[in-house]
């Protein structure tokens, strides 16, 4: 491919991405919603051939089948793909304070415990029934366990309720859930490529365990040393870029690390952005990796739209597998998150724990990352992946509506006002 047609390439895929983006946004949805939909459409409207033309094919993407290789314009694609699926994670890591955690109250933590011990046995019954493999079914109940605490905390922040009660507990226990959901993808992630024997089951259990515990031991009493350090050598008008290169360095060699130990490299990615998360806004690290996020996460999920094509869904065998899936996964977070939410509070009232079951209930990124990882390796099938990219979308949605709806009946539509509403009791 020569570089004009990879220019063309990345163009039309960019701009499908950010009208996406921008349609959904102006709707009040997660813009990263409107990209995975826009690259499903533009899959299924441009790849499947329509007569003897095909767009993609004109500007060179070959989708991979397993009758055809690749093209140049793919092998690019799929680059940007994984380079922004650790973006993604270095930056999630970064909206994740362990100062915050230390300090999580006891509903919130109920709340998020009961919501992934539930929907994780939900998960692995849902794939002992349909026949799956043992790593096919971890992976789904992983899937079933996360919410996402980007879509959650801006949720709250469109609906002016972060420092609601219920706003509070939902993105404390959303950040707990995620930080498990990863924990728990950094050894079934070792277990899909690796040794699947009781001893190397345990060993990569170990292995997994082990790295999250030192990049959590480094975070509580390495970076506070480091962050003295860079802010005693470091010049008064000294550029921001100059944090980002050491951010941008320690996210590379975690991911490496994690790769070169047998776990995903998107667990290095998150667990180094966790250990700057302190200091972020201090440093503005969030504001200087947002473009490059922003950027090659464009085409993730774009890459994740192509690889959901229509015609694999169209039998009413894969479309219940789809329904029962996105139930399971919808209301077992939102029953198992209320409940857990009323045993770790019993002063909450029904209204409370409607909003907190529903603002537990949104999949986005990180989901999509871990099916990614799971069709990669092979432990998930092309067509499953489908039906977990239709139940994120179904379930961000539902939720981010459901709780606007909540929210919206208990405060009004302005939110939350600290004056005209007592309502900081204990979370």
């Amino acid at each position: 491919m020569d570089v004009i047609s990879l220019v063309v390439m990345l163009f039309v895929l960019f701009f499908l991405s950010n009208l996406g983006s921008f349609i959904f946004k102006k709707m009040h949805l997660p813009g990263m919603m409107g990209e995975i939909v826009f690259g499903i459409v533009a899959a299924n409207l441009v790849i499947v051939s329509l007569g003897d033309w095909n767009l993609l094919a004109q500007i060179g993407i070959v989708v991979q089948t397993p009758i055809s290789e690749g093209s140049e314009g793919y092998n690019v694609l799929m680059l940007f793909s994984e380079l922004g699926i650790i973006f993604l994670l270095f930056t999630v890591g970064l909206e994740t304070k362990i100062s915050d955690l230390i300090n999580v109250g006891k509903t919130a933590t109920f709340a998020a415990l009961l919501g992934i011990i539930t929907p994780f046995i939900l998960g692995l019954l849902l794939m002992y029934f349909m026949g799956g493999s043992l790593i096919s079914a971890l992976f789904i109940a992983t899937i079933m366990i996360t919410t996402s605490a980007g879509v959650a905390a801006h949720v709250m922040k469109h609906l002016n309720v972060s420092n609601t009660k219920e706003g509070k507990i939902i993105i404390n226990a959303a950040v707990i859930s995620e930080i498990l959901a990863l924990t728990i993808l950094s050894v079934i992630s070792g277990l899909a490529v690796g040794d699947t024997s009781p001893a190397g089951i345990a060993f990569t259990i170990v292995k997994a365990l082990g790295f999250v515990a030192a990049a959590l031991l480094m975070t509580l009493y390495v970076m506070p040393k480091v962050h003295d350090f860079i802010n005693h050598n470091r010049r008064s008008d000294s550029p921001n870029w100059n944090i980002l290169f050491i951010g941008i360095g320690a996210c590379f060699a975690l991911a490496i690390l994690a790769d070169v130990i047998g776990l995903s490299v998107i667990v290095g990615a998150y667990f180094a952005g966790m250990m700057f998360a302190d200091y972020a806004d201090e440093w503005k690290l969030i504001d200087e990796v947002e473009p490059l996020k922003e950027f090659f996460m464009t085409f993730f999920f774009i890459s994740v739209g192509i690889r959901v094509i229509f015609a694999d869904l169209m039998s009413w065998e894969v479309l219940g597998f789809a329904v029962v899936l996105s139930l399971i996964a919808i209301l077992g977070k939102y029953f198992a998150c209320a409940v857990g939410a009323k045993l770790g509070n019993r002063s909450l009232d029904r209204e409370s724990l409607n909003l907190i079951g529903w603002g537990m209930v949104p999949k986005a990124e990180v989901v999509i990352v871990i099916a990614t990882i799971g069709v990669m390796s092979g432990a998930l099938d092309p067509v499953v992946f489908s039906c977990v990219v239709i139940m994120a979308i179904a379930a961000t949605t539902i939720s981010h509506l459901m709780s606007e709806v909540g929210f919206h009946k208990k405060y009004g539509r302005g939110g939350y006002n600290p004056a005209g509403n007592d309502n900081q009791s204990q979370l």
